[in-house]
């Protein structure tokens, strides 16, 4: 492959988006639909929640980041969707939740509104969906792992 073709593949992998299925590990049956946090996908969010404001003092530009807008991108670039969320998987996720009605085992639809309301209140859940996103190993395919991993097994 010549370097001008390389590079153009490197660019398109750079913007393409691997999303993958992982099982929240302090809950059993939770499964989260979860996209690879590329370059690209990371810049867009910072862009989004960047703030520019003026120090006073020093007369001179101050770059902050809104929180919030942080975990709006986290929740719109990186959650895909969800399987096997219920108000009792919620109610462990969340301790001061209380759910009212009998049914707390029928499965909660994903929306984007309620990613955004569950990373904006569990830090557990953000650091995880952070985490995974930004681990290229999580996104390496499956013949590739099982082969790095007996290779570690042979040393």
């Amino acid at each position: 492959m010549e370097t001008k073709d390389l590079i153009g593949a490197i660019k398109s992998a750079g913007k393409a988006k691997r999303t993958l299925e992982f099982k929240y590990p302090k809950i059993d049956g939770f499964y989260v639909q979860i996209t690879y946090a590329t370059k690209f996908i990371l810049n867009q969010i910072r862009e989004f929640a960047r703030e520019i404001s003026t120090d006073f003092r020093t007369r001179g530009s101050v770059e902050n980041y809104n929180d919030e807008k942080l975990r709006q991108g986290y929740a719109k670039n990186f959650i895909k969707g969800w399987k096997g969320l219920t108000s009792q998987t919620l109610q462990k996720m969340l301790p001061g939740l209380v759910v009212k009605g009998k049914e707390t085992t029928a499965e909660i639809p994903y929306t984007h509104d309620l990613a955004f309301a569950l990373l904006n209140e569990s830090i557990e859940f953000e650091n995880w969906i952070i985490n995974t996103a930004m681990t290229v190993e999580n996104y390496q395919p499956v013949a590739e792992k099982q082969e790095e991993e007996e290779g570690n097994l042979k040393n």
